[in-house]
C-alpha cells in the first residue's frame, strides 16, 4: 500500500471518527437543548380574552352584549375556489398575503373578508376546508341591541397593548361611559393556551393552561321604556326650540342639543338620562370600522354627539335660586313672609341691573319670587346683607356652603367618568383668577345669587338638588349602577339640615297655580300636581340663544319623580324646557294631553 493511499485512508478514517463524535454529541449531549428549541419553535404560549360582561336595564333589557363574529383569514399561496370564494363574499381583486411587518398580520395572517354573515358560515368552511392557508377566526364583538342610552353605555374598542398595558391586541376595552367606569368588574380575566403551529404559523392544535374568567354583568337603574320616552320627548321637542326661534325671525335650528333627566327621588335610581344628539355605538365595535361614518361624529364640534350633555357643566340660571332662598330663609336675611320688590330693575354702585319683565311687578314674598323668578327681589334682599355692597360678605359665604351642602361644586357620582365638577366660585377660587386682581364685586354677587356669572352646574347636579328639595332636604345618592355581578349597590344618603322646606316647595308649586305655566301643568290641564322651577340661562349669543332649564318633581305630597331638562340654546325656558317636561311626565303617568 502506497504511502499517498495511506494518508488518504488516515483522512478519511479521521473524518468519519470526527463526523461521528459530532453526529453523537448532537443527538446524545445536546438532545434536551435541541428539544427546548424544537418546542421553542412550534409551541406558543397565547392569550386568550375574557369574555366581556354585559350591560343590564333594570328589568333586565340586554344594553350590550357579546356576539362571535367570523372573519375569514388568508396565509398567503395558491386558493382553490377563489372566484367561488370571492363570489360568495362580494371580494374584489386578487388576495393580499399577510404583511409580515404588522404584528397582526405576522401573527393571524391577512383579512380577506370581514364579519361573514352567519347563513355563509358552512359554505365558506366548506370551499376553505383542506386549505392550509385559509382558516376561519372566531372573535368576539361587542354589540348594542337597543342603542338606548348611548353616551351612559358607551362603547368599547379593541385594546392596543402599547396604549393600554395589560391588555392583549384582541382584548376590548371601555372608552367611554359605564363600559370605561366598570372596566374593571366587565372585563374579566385573560387566560392562557399553548399552540402548535407548522413553519407557515397556521394553528394545528391547542391546548388550555389557564381558562380565562368571565367579567361581571353590570345592572344599570336605567328604565328601557322611561328612557326610550326620554329621548324621543327630546327629539321631537325641536317643535318647542323653533317656535321660539320664529318669535325673532332668526334661522330655525335643525337639531336639539340637551338632556333630560329623570330619577327617583326616594331610592336615587336614576330612571332614564338622555342626551342629545346621540349616536350609534356599534359603528365603533364593527371591525372594521367604516371612517366614513366615524370620523364626522369624531369631528363634528358643533354638536358633540359624543358628549353626554347630563353631566357637562353649564350656567344653572334660574334654577339656583333655590339655593339662594335656602340662604336668604336659614341664615334669617328674610322670613317668608318679607315683603321685597319686584322692580323693574335694580341699580348698585352706579349700574343699573334689569329684571326680566320691564315693569314693576309690585311686593313679594320670597314663595312669589321663586314662582316669577323675579331677579330684583333676590338682589334687593341681598343687597341688604351685612358687607354685601361692599364685596364678598358673610351672604356669599353662606351660599357658597350651602350650594356645597346641596351637591354642587363637585362630581355627583353617578357613575360614569365623563362627569363634570361645575362650579361654585369661592375666595380661593376668585384670588387664583388674574381677571378677580381688583376684588370681588358687588356685580359678581348679584350674578351669582341667579345663577349667573362663574356658577356652573350639571344637570345632574340639578336633579340631586330637585331630588333634595323633594324629600325636605334628604339627599339621597342619585346612581346609575344598581348591581355589579349580582351584588346590589345600596346608595348612601343623608339629611340636610334646613327648618324652610316647605316655603321653597310651595313656591314651586306656585309657579303651576298662580303664574303662565299653570296654563302648561296647573291644575286645569295637568291632574298630577307637581312643583318646580326654570331657568333661562345667558349666553355669549345673546337672546334668543339662551339655554333652557326646567327642574320639578311630583306628585307634591309623595314624590316619586324628580325631572331636569336642559336644552342648549334653547331659548326660553317657559315656552321649551317646561312643554318638554309636561310631554315626558305625561308619558310616565299616562296622562292624556
Amino acid at each position: 500500500m502506497t504511502t499517498r493511499l495511506r494518508f488518504l485512508l488516515a483522512a478519511l478514517l479521521t473524518s468519519l471518527v470526527l463526523f461521528t463524535g459530532r453526529l453523537m454529541y448532537l443527538q446524545l449531549a445536546m438532545a434536551e437543548e435541541f428539544t427546548v428549541l424544537s418546542e421553542q419553535n412550534f409551541l406558543e404560549e397565547r392569550r386568550i380574552s375574557p369574555l366581556r360582561g354585559r350591560i343590564l336595564a333594570r328589568d333586565g333589557t340586554v344594553l350590550a352584549d357579546n356576539r362571535v363574529a367570523y372573519d375569514l383569514m388568508y396565509w398567503g399561496g395558491a386558493i382553490e375556489n377563489w372566484e367561488r370564494l370571492a363570489y360568495l363574499l362580494n371580494l374584489a381583486g386578487e388576495p393580499r398575503g399577510p404583511d409580515r411587518s404588522k404584528p397582526d398580520e405576522r401573527r393571524n395572517g391577512a383579512v380577506l373578508a370581514w364579519n361573514i354573515p352567519d347563513r355563509f358560515i358552512p359554505a365558506v368552511e366548506e370551499l376553505a376546508a383542506g386549505q392550509p392557508n385559509l382558516y376561519l377566526r372566531e372573535r368576539v364583538e361587542r354589540t348594542y341591541p337597543t342603542n338606548l342610552a348611548a353616551q351612559v353605555v358607551g362603547y368599547t374598542s379593541a385594546a392596543d397593548s402599547e396604549r393600554f398595558p395589560g391588555y392583549g391586541n384582541d382584548d376590548l376595552i371601555g372608552i367611554m361611559g359605564i363600559e370605561a367606569s366598570q372596566e374593571r368588574e366587565l372585563f374579566g380575566s385573560p387566560g392562557m393556551k399553548l399552540v402548535e403551529l407548522d413553519n407557515r404559523r397556521v394553528v394545528l392544535r391547542s391546548q388550555e393552561l389557564l381558562p380565562a374568567q368571565p367579567g361581571k354583568d353590570v345592572v344599570l337603574t336605567l328604565d328601557p321604556r322611561l328612557q326610550r320616552l326620554a329621548e324621543d320627548t327630546l327629539q321631537n321637542a325641536l317643535s318647542y326650540v323653533n317656535e321660539d326661534r320664529a318669535r325673532y325671525d332668526v334661522e330655525f335650528e335643525e337639531v336639539i342639543r340637551g338632556a333630560l333627566i329623570a330619577l327617583d327621588p326616594r331610592s336615587g335610581e336614576i330612571l332614564a338620562m338622555a342626551s342629545l344628539p346621540t349616536f350609534d355605538q356599534n359603528l365603533f365595535t364593527k371591525r372594521p370600522i367604516d371612517a366614513e361614518k366615524v370620523n364626522p361624529l369624531l369631528n363634528d364640534t358643533l354638536n358633540f354627539p359624543l358628549s353626554n350633555r347630563a353631566v357637562e357643566a353649564y350656567p344653572p340660571a334660574s334654577t339656583f335660586k333655590l339655593v339662594t332662598s335656602s340662604v336668604l330663609l336659614e341664615r334669617g336675611y328674610v322670613k317668608s313672609d318679607s315683603l321685597l320688590p319686584c322692580s323693574a330693575s335694580f341699580s348698585l354702585g352706579g349700574i343699573t341691573w334689569r329684571n326680566w319683565h320691564p315693569g314693576h311687578k309690585g311686593s313679594y314674598t320670597v314663595k312669589e319670587a321663586i314662582a316669577d323668578s323675579c331677579n330684583t327681589y333676590f338682589w334687593h334682599a341681598v343687597s341688604n346683607t351685612p358687607n354685601a355692597t361692599k364685596g364678598w360678605g358673610p351672604f356669599i359665604e353662606d351660599l357658597v356652603r350651602r350650594a356645597r351642602e346641596f351637591g354642587y361644586d363637585e362630581p355627583v357620582g353617578i357613575g360614569v367618568g365623563e362627569e363634570k365638577t361645575g362650579r361654585i366660585p369661592d375666595k380661593s377660587w376668585v384670588e387664583a383668577q388674574p381677571q378677580y386682581q381688583h376684588g370681588w364685586l358687588p356685580g359678581f354677587t348679584l350674578n351669582t345669587v341667579i345663577g349667573q356669572g362663574d356658577v356652573l352646574a350639571t344637570p345632574i347636579q340639578v336633579a340631586q338638588m330637585i331630588a333634595t328639595l323633594a324629600l325636605d332636604g334628604l339627599r339621597v345618592q342619585p346612581h346609575l349602577v344598581a348591581a355589579t355581578g349580582g351584588v346590589k349597590i345600596d346608595p348612601e344618603s343623608h339629611q340636610i339640615p334646613g327648618r324652610h322646606w316647605s316655603t321653597l316647595k310651595d313656591g314651586m308649586r306656585l309657579m303651576f297655580t298662580e303664574f303662565p305655566s299653570r296654563y302648561i301643568m296647573g291644575p286645569g290641564v295637568f291632574p298630577i300636581e307637581v312643583a318646580g322651577k326654570t331657568g333661562t340661562s345667558q349666553t355669549p349669543r345673546g337672546e334668543p340663544y339662551t339655554h333652557s332649564w326646567f327642574m320639578g318633581y311630583g306628585p307634591i305630597e309623595s314624590p316619586e319623580l324628580a325631572v331636569v331638562v336642559f336644552v342648549e340654546y334653547g331659548g326660553s325656558s317657559s315656552r321649551v324646557s317646561v312643554p318638554i317636561a309636561r310631554d315626558f311626565m305625561a308619558g310616565y303617568w299616562g296622562v292624556d294631553r
